[in-house]
């Protein structure tokens, strides 16, 4: 999950590089957003299934520490590559398409059978979910922080 939590006014076009406290802040909401996707997964669908509330709280824990460096590599990879867009698309797509089974490989190997994701695609929808609501909390947290600052975006 791509995830921006650090809450600056930065000037438009400008994207302020991450502090420590800002890095701290982004993994720490990260972790807590995931802890509830997955928690109302676990719940209200058959795509996870954990043996424990700590279980799935350290499943979020693992899912950020995995999503955090691969959207930091995405991200990476589209800035080497601006100038290739066709190739730019194709590795970034292979890296987040590739970075699921990866993903999947680590919650075995770690959780075993104390954490059941029902595939790609369970998986898919998890991160799909945690990184809207990651840019709905992004997004209000800049938006307050403008009004706070008595600026408007509209």
């Amino acid at each position: 999950m791509e995830t921006e939590t650090n809450c600056r006014v930065n000037p438009p076009g400008r994207k302020s590089p991450l502090s420590k406290q800002g890095l701290f802040q982004e993994i720490l909401v990260g972790v807590l957003l995931y802890a509830v996707v997955f928690g109302f997964f676990n719940d209200y669908t058959d795509f996870l299934k954990t043996a424990s509330y700590s279980t799935t709280f350290l499943a979020a824990l693992l899912m950020m520490l995995l999503t955090f460096p691969t959207f930091r590599f995405k991200s990476w990879i589209a800035v080497r590559l601006r100038h290739h867009k066709v190739w730019m698309v194709i590795s970034v797509w292979l890296v987040m398409f590739l970075s699921k089974f990866v993903f999947l490989g680590v919650m075995d190997i770690v959780f075993g059978s104390a954490v059941e994701i029902s595939g790609v695609l369970g998986l898919v929808l998890i991160i799909a979910c945690a990184t809207v609501l990651q840019k709905m909390a992004s997004w209000t947290c800049k938006k307050l922080g403008l009004m706070d600052a008595g600026l408007d975006l509209g």
